[in-house]
């Protein structure tokens, strides 16, 4: 059984050596993901990664062990993806394209059928272009949702929101790409194939 944030937080202080590293390989993975549908940029995102982590060894100290590490490094990860999107371009979200690790390619079969890929990258392509043109606060909250399974107090505590804020972000984020969905799949009806 995996040992707890809080628990190897706790040896860390105490001076275990190992227990902050199985802190960092446990997620290095979810942080990186955040910051490359944020940011689109490999280094970006891997130098998002590596700040985190940063920020987090020189706060040690002022850790809270009663209060959840995983939204509070999330926090850190959000707040320092906006901050390089404030100094650098808009706010943008990644591909939805399917992704060896992207738990939607393991329900796929090894070997759909040409049409099915075919639909499937195309639902992916649709899906995609309606979340890049959500605001970028949805586009985080559906990420923390969906992408990194986040409770609605997980997401509250990251984004350091009120609960019913991150509650409202997911209810317009999901109504605003319903519509945006079916604007699209009108406009495929009606023999118009722009996405």
């Amino acid at each position: 059984m995996a040992s707890s944030d809080e628990f190897l937080l706790t040896q860390h202080k105490q001076g275990n050596p190992h227990a902050f590293r199985e802190l960092v390989e446990r997620y290095t993975a979810p942080i990186y993901n955040l910051a490359y549908r944020f940011l689109r940029e490999p280094m970006e995102a891997e130098n998002v990664t590596q700040e985190t982590f940063l920020r987090v060894v020189t706060s040690l100290e002022r850790i809270r062990l009663d209060v959840p590490f995983k939204p509070y490094i999330f926090r850190i990860a959000v707040n320092l993806c906006h901050d390089l999107a404030r100094k650098k371009r808009p706010t943008l979200f990644t591909d939805l394209a399917p992704r060896d690790d992207d738990p939607i390619e393991a329900l796929v079969d090894d070997a759909p059928a040409l049409w099915e890929r075919l639909e499937s990258e195309e639902l992916a392509a649709r899906v995609n272009a309606a979340i890049d043109e959500l605001p970028a606060p949805y586009q985080t909250a559906l990420t923390l949702r969906y992408v990194e399974d986040f409770s609605y107090e997980e997401i509250a505590q990251a984004l350091n929101l009120p609960l019913n804020t991150v509650r409202t972000h997911l209810r317009r984020a999901k109504q605003q790409l319903r519509a945006k969905l079916e604007i699209r799949d009108s406009r495929l009806e009606d023999g118009k194939w722009n996405l």
